[in-house]
């Protein structure tokens, strides 16, 4: 579905399901009710230092996942012994230091924050001999990891209610650990999830996988495939996007390039354990997709929440208008919308 912005520049966002084209819920542009960082702040070297420092005194460590891959983790945790928590599923090529802004932001919301970078990426272990490579032997893993994570941090902390965010490879880990761990968190929010790619690239990949991790095609190592901001297709922030890669360029050990074709083809073989799952979902879910969208397939979102309402799951689905790819680090008006819904949600539950 394609959705034009008014030339008021209002931002709304609108419900995809065609089931429930009776209740639109429409959200025009956002008051920063949460105080949420701007691009202003951001320019501001005082601000942005101080977001920075905030980071530094998250506790680090490494637990042991399947497989004996070592995953980093980074938790920052409230003073209030049942302060509610947040769980961020980061995406592919992502590590915690992308998610500083956020993690600031969340926190001075009243939530303690828990990160973990997935396997093959960030400073947790590779599978391959090449950093470079996005690769995943087994998809379930990255459940597995998520669990343990789950279990011997968020779980043993005593919050008084836990909470899921993902972003796009992380959605599909997100979803599938909903439909294998029901109980596990009060709500969950999905932005821009990876619940499909296009068909092309499902088969050609399934074609050309070999006994060896070989690059897809058009994939390449993290410098080859790191385009200037006019080019990039993730966000309209200039000034967010220039933040995340001065942070890997800091952190050059949490740099990832492109996908292999076997990422491809387990990813591809996750979106059909997903949709013959759904009947799992007991937790309530949203789902943000961006209109211009050029990562993830957008029509399998609409899909997906469909075939949960046929089956009684409670979930929504919002187009965020004008924004790309990266809605936690879009332009203002696009982000502040994006969590001011994500945290009024979050509170319903």
């Amino acid at each position: 579905m394609n959705i034009r912005a008014s030339t008021s520049g209002l931002l709304i966002v609108i419900f995809l399901i065609a089931s429930c084209r009776d209740n639109h819920n429409y959200l025009q542009n956002a008051e920063n009710i949460y105080n949420l960082t701007t691009e202003e702040q951001l320019k501001d070297d005082k601000y942005a230092q101080g977001i920075e420092n905030f980071y530094e005194i998250g506790e680090e460590d490494y637990f042991t996942g399947k497989a004996n891959i070592s995953i980093y983790y980074k938790v920052f945790k409230r003073p209030e012994v049942t302060s509610p928590a947040i769980l961020i599923s980061a995406g592919r090529t992502e590590a915690s230091i992308k998610y500083k802004e956020l993690i600031f932001d969340l926190y001075n919301n009243g939530y303690s924050v828990y990160i973990h970078d997935h396997r093959g990426q960030g400073l947790s272990g590779r599978m391959t001999d090449d950093p470079d490579m996005g690769y995943i032997d087994t998809f379930q893993y990255y459940i597995d990891d998520m669990k343990y994570f789950y279990n011997n941090m968020l779980k043993a902390a005593n919050h008084n209610s836990i909470y899921l965010l993902a972003h796009s490879m992380g959605g599909a880990i997100g979803i599938t650990y909903l439909e294998q761990n029901p109980d596990d968190f009060n709500a969950a929010a999905f932005s821009s999830p990876m619940l499909g790619l296009s068909a092309p690239s499902c088969t050609g990949a399934k074609l050309l996988s070999g006994d060896n991790p070989e690059y897809a095609l058009g994939q390449g190592n993290y410098d080859e495939g790191k385009p200037d901001f006019k080019e990039n297709t993730l966000t309209g922030s200039e000034i967010r996007y220039n933040r995340m890669n001065a942070a890997f360029a800091k952190e050059p050990k949490a740099k990832l390039g492109g996908a292999t074709y076997d990422w491809v083809v387990k990813s591809c073989q996750q979106f059909d354990y997903m949709y013959n799952n759904i009947q799992n979902i007991q937790t309530p879910f949203i789902i943000f997709s961006a209109e211009n969208e050029q990562i993830v397939d957008v029509d399998s979102h609409q899909d997906f929440v469909e075939n949960a309402i046929k089956l009684g799951k409670p979930c929504e689905v919002f187009t965020i208008v004008n924004a790309q790819h990266e809605l936690l680090m879009e332009k203002d008006k696009q982000r502040i919308a994006t969590i001011n819904q994500i945290l009024k949600y979050f509170k319903s539950f």
